[in-house]
């Protein structure tokens, strides 16, 4: 592992799934309390740092006992170790409007899987008895099935997006090209897209949470797997790909795990550090 040495690692800033989580979705939580418990005695902090939804984040952690913060829906919205909301970034409704005109009406983009993360609720354009909303489920609880998504008017902090077949890529360029200083598409995994308001990601996340701390990314170790987490990997002192990363971020990140995420690969590199300190 070729890794740039700093005299402190402070924060931890990591995404979840197939990068903190294993492939089953969880993580070695034993081992995670003790890490958490000695950064808490060494002022380190740790942010979970996912495109999933808050509520979701906090059910992975409901048996851990401690203080994580919570960049979620990539950055659009920041919960910080007292629960507090710090942060909210929505998608303005006229843009909403037409970037759903956009998805249902162009035929590279057409047949998406469309799925609005907002304050209040989640909501699907597919059948709630189909196979796709089902497995949606497991991340987002609280979605509903609405045939017609223009009839969603709670405040929306994301849009996600699934294909069946074909690369995400060249979407990503295309709607970033039509909806340039309105909205931000990064690539997600599983053939998916997350979609927010232009400039957020889970740097601008991450740095809302510096601010209040007082810390730069020169104190931040970062780890993903995705196009959606190249901000935060690439600002960050130490910033790491993981093993199993996708191929278009190994390709970006000078800074491999050699470990991945199946074998705990993040939390391997955390004990490194609390052996540091």
């Amino acid at each position: 592992m070729n890794v740039r040495r700093i005299a402190v690692v402070k924060v931890i800033a990591s995404d979840m799934d197939g990068t903190f989580l294993n492939e089953k979705g969880t993580f070695d939580e034993q081992r995670f309390q003790t890490e958490l418990d000695q950064m808490a005695d060494k002022q380190m902090h740790f942010i979970s740092a996912s495109s999933n939804h808050y509520q979701h984040l906090l059910n992975l952690f409901q048996n851990i006992s401690g203080p994580v913060s919570y960049v979620c829906n990539n950055g659009a919205l920041v919960v910080n170790e007292q629960g507090v909301i710090v942060s909210e970034d929505f998608i303005d409704h006229p843009v909403l409007e037409k970037a759903l005109d956009w998805l249902m009406t162009t035929p590279s983009v057409v047949g998406a899987e469309i799925i609005l993360v907002g304050r209040n609720g989640t909501y699907c354009n597919l059948p709630a008895d189909s196979e796709r909303f089902k497995a949606s489920k497991y991340f987002y609880e609280d979605m509903q099935s609405m045939p017609d998504l223009k009839l969603v008017f709670d405040s929306i902090y994301k849009i996600d997006l699934m294909w069946e077949s074909g690369s995400v890529f060249p979407r990503q360029s295309d709607l970033n090209h039509k909806f340039s200083g309105q909205l931000t598409a990064v690539s997600s995994g599983m053939n998916g897209m997350d979609v927010m308001a232009a400039g957020v990601s889970k740097l601008t996340g991450i740095q809302t949470l510096l601010d209040q701390w007082g810390l730069a990314f020169d104190d931040v170790a970062a780890f993903g797997d995705n196009g959606n987490d190249f901000e935060m990997v690439n600002a960050a002192h130490e910033g790491f790909a993981m093993k199993n990363a996708a191929q278009d971020l190994l390709a970006r990140v000078d800074h491999v795990t050699d470990l991945t995420n199946d074998e705990s690969g993040v939390q391997e590199q955390i004990d490194h550090y609390l052996s540091e300190k």
